[in-house]
């Protein structure tokens, strides 16, 4: 049974930013037993899950362990991006402003590093 459901905003490729983001997914993991984490990426922030990311190898190491990462599809259609570009295993919805909202409807914490 999962206590808590927590969800992620990242809108920026900053290194400190996206560093802190990383971080704080690791520390709320280690702090809280039973988690559920979902991290949103829209605008700057779905170049962090590109393929070719600086960040894949951590992107990858959090989703072995139960992180889902969603991609919003409003802003891969804008950049001229698809889901071929993100790493295996993230998601696209269909607006990453949109699910920030329904997840907080559903009662999810948000968080923005």
């Amino acid at each position: 049974m999962v206590d808590y459901s927590v969800v992620f905003h990242i809108d920026e490729d900053d290194d400190s930013r996206v560093l802190l983001l990383i971080s704080n997914v690791r520390n709320l993991m280690v702090d809280l037993e039973s988690v559920r984490i979902e991290v949103v990426a829209y605008s700057m922030g779905v170049n962090v899950l590109r393929r070719n990311s600086e960040y894949s190898g951590d992107i990858a190491e959090l989703m072995d362990q139960g992180v889902r990462f969603c991609a919003c599809s409003n802003t891969l259609r804008a950049s001229g991006m698809d889901g071929d570009d993100l790493l295996e295993g993230v998601d696209v919805v269909s607006s990453g402003v949109g699910h920030i909202v329904r997840r907080q409807t559903e009662g999810w914490a948000y968080i923005r590093p």
